[in-house]
């Protein structure tokens, strides 16, 4: 069952029964999935940061990351929204 971890820069808390894991959500308003984005998490510990679009249907969970990248960077894992093509790409993550 997901859990909100508020004091901390975690959004979300998930566990798959075996481990937690600690993810910070994201969106952004673009179509381009080229667009950079920035860490804002500095040096807090979490596991993965997951950004939703919300003018298209794309996503990507990226491992947490310093200073700026492309949303598509090949280290990130690209997913169609909807929950079975989001849990396939969280297992590849």
């Amino acid at each position: 069952m997901p859990m909100i971890d508020h004091g901390m820069k975690t959004d979300v808390l998930v566990s798959d029964g075996n481990k937690f894991y600690r993810i910070q959500v994201k969106s952004v308003e673009c179509f381009d999935e080229n667009t950079v984005v920035t860490d804002q998490w500095q040096n807090t510990q979490i596991d993965y940061v997951i950004y939703f679009s919300r003018c298209s249907n794309w996503g990507y969970i990226a491992p947490p990351f310093k200073g700026k990248r492309r949303v598509n960077h090949p280290d990130h894992v690209r997913f169609h929204q909807h929950p079975k093509n989001f849990l396939k790409a969280f297992g590849r993550a």
